[in-house]
């Protein structure tokens, strides 16, 4: 048995020696448990510490108003113009090729009949 003076008692008729246990293992466990409490503490302080998260705005469209109602029908209006003229500019471009067809045409028959004038004259 210990006595607290760091001496050790037999029993000499077991043959079973009592010792205290050695001091490293008691520093250990001091250690371990300092480390873990300061481990604790800071972590404690962090959150304490710590920003709260940014609230999440969820934002509501608004109720469609008079004014968004008469632009929405503008806007309307003027891709329906828009594509009107773009229809009356493809139309015009059919009808210029197709003049400039005949106009060739025609050169070409006048060409033919200026030849074949000239022919008969000489």
């Amino acid at each position: 048995m210990a006595n607290g003076l760091g001496r050790t008692a037999s029993l000499t008729r077991i043959g079973l020696t009592l010792t205290p246990p050695p001091r490293r293992v008691r520093r250990f466990f001091a250690a371990l448990a300092l480390v873990a409490f300061a481990f604790a503490a800071g972590f404690g302080a962090h959150e304490l510490v710590r920003e709260a998260p940014a609230p999440v705005v969820v934002r509501t469209p608004a109720a469609p108003s008079a004014e968004l109602a008469q632009l929405r029908q503008q806007l309307e209006q003027a891709q329906l113009g828009l594509r009107v003229a773009a229809a009356r500019g493809q139309e015009l471009e059919h009808q210029v090729d197709s003049l400039n067809q005949k106009l060739t045409e025609s050169q070409d028959e006048l060409t033919f009949f200026r030849k074949a004038r000239e022919g008969r004259k000489h």
